[in-house]
């Protein structure tokens, strides 16, 4: 007996909607559906491999930037890093001006200790979206990590200056105030925190730190370590905060430059990379391995092989601010700002609004009596970063002491006071003011 017309018609109409479906066959828009679900549950092993089959069955669809994105996070939550590294690529290759991959790369970068690949995928971001402040913070808690306090600040005031309300940033000149010992500084940038965003705990726990980095666990201390721990019970500084409270303290180890592995090495190894990259024409990635060796040599602190990078890659890439503003901060560093004076010149033909290399310019052309370079490069960078209080203090230095402009050092100096009361030479402005003016009389 032949089957009934209606059955007949029900079975092709389920063979049709299987085969639309793949015939139950895990497709990689299903696939993808399915490791965006494991990953929020937190079954990321699963999720790495369901998306590496949604790709090798179309690495390059329209979703194919995301999920490599996706790939990478999943990835580097295994410890997988190299693949990691090789997932986030793929997505900036896919899509080169999606924020994420680049963030992501970057921050992967720094994690492993690559300094200069993650600032350059992570100012990549950056100048993707004006208005983002994630990867300049990222930068800002890496230098301060490493020691870089100067080039810390630097993108923690960029932060304030596209987000007036950046608690985050007010945060960063703190730490960077405390640990240079700036410490009724460091409360001022920890009190504005709390201004922009009330109970921010990360300001919170840096106020008691503050507190009782002199005198133990003084009151004051405590009630910040209570307060953070009110708001914050399972932050990652909880434990810590309960530990303070305790009468502990706790081994700092937030802000440590790792130690390099066989830094001597590196050096040459990477320039090593920086030549092949060039005989092959890729100046771009040469520089950028001349980069790591000039990074490698700093913090090996070998006086004599630091020097000799710094002129190899002089030599080689001259029209690199990167290279230029390393090999100016180490002449100045050892006192030779002839020598400095036109590196950070040719810095700034080639970058005029680097804040790094206007101070640089300013402190090489001081040293040596330029004075008109020095105030220039100062006036300007003052108005890049209106809040940055060194670069007011020297530029009212150089007006009253050095060029004998008493008007605008007086002026210079009574800005600084106002704008920042609590910092430590504001309590030399008055002394400083009269002795302007009994040199004028």
């Amino acid at each position: 007996m032949s089957p009934r017309p209606a059955v007949l018609a029900s079975a092709v109409l389920a063979c049709a909607l299987l085969a639309a479906a793949g015939c139950g066959r895990a497709t990689p828009e299903k696939l993808l559906r399915d490791a965006a679900r494991d990953m929020e549950a937190g079954r990321i092993e699963a999720a790495a491999g369901k998306l590496e089959r949604a790709l090798a069955a179309e690495p390059d669809g329209p979703a194919a930037a995301d999920a490599w994105n996706r790939l990478g996070l999943a990835r580097r939550a295994l410890g997988r890093d190299d693949e990691a590294a090789e997932a986030f690529a793929r997505a900036i290759e896919l899509a080169p001006a999606a924020f994420e991959p680049l963030y992501n790369a970057g921050a992967l970068a720094l994690g492993r200790g690559d300094t200069t690949a993650g600032v350059r995928y992570l100012r990549k971001a950056t100048d993707l979206d004006p208005a983002d402040t994630r990867a300049l913070l990222l930068i800002g808690e890496h230098m301060t990590r490493i020691g870089r306090l100067d080039q810390a600040k630097r993108v923690y005031f960029e932060a304030r200056k596209r987000d007036g309300r950046c608690a985050a940033a007010a945060v960063g000149l703190g730490r960077a105030a405390m640990l240079e010992g700036q410490l009724p500084q460091a409360e001022t940038h920890f009190m504005a925190a709390l201004e922009m965003q009330k109970d921010y705990p990360p300001a919170l726990y840096d106020l008691g730190v503050l507190h009782s980095s002199s005198e133990g666990l003084t009151d004051q201390a405590a009630e910040y370590f209570r307060q953070y721990l009110a708001v914050a019970p399972n932050g990652p500084r909880a434990a810590a905060a309960a530990a303070r409270l305790a009468g502990e303290t706790p081994p700092q180890t937030s802000f440590q430059a790792p130690v390099p592995a066989d830094p001597g090495r590196q050096v040459g190894l990477q320039w090593r990379q920086a030549q092949a990259a060039l005989a092959k024409g890729d100046r771009e990635g040469a520089a950028l391995c001349a980069l790591r060796a000039l990074e490698a040599a700093r913090a090996g602190g070998n006086a004599s092989q630091r020097g000799e990078i710094v002129a190899r890659a002089l030599d080689a890439f001259g029209d690199s601010v990167g290279v230029l503003l390393e090999a100016g901060e180490y002449h100045l560093e050892a006192g030779r700002a002839a020598e400095a004076l036109p590196i950070f010149s040719r810095a700034q033909t080639l970058a005029p609004d680097n804040p790094l290399v206007l101070l640089g310019l300013s402190r090489a052309a001081a040293a040596l009596d330029e004075c008109d370079t020095a105030v220039l490069s100062l006036r300007r960078l003052v108005e890049l970063e209106p809040d940055n209080p060194d670069a007011r203090w020297e530029l009212a230095a150089l007006y009253g002491d050095k060029l004998g402009m008493t008007a605008k050092g007086i002026a210079a100096y009574r800005e600084f006071e106002r704008r920042f009361p609590s910092d430590p030479r504001a309590s030399q402005v008055a002394a400083r003011i009269a002795a302007l003016e009994a040199e004028e009389f």
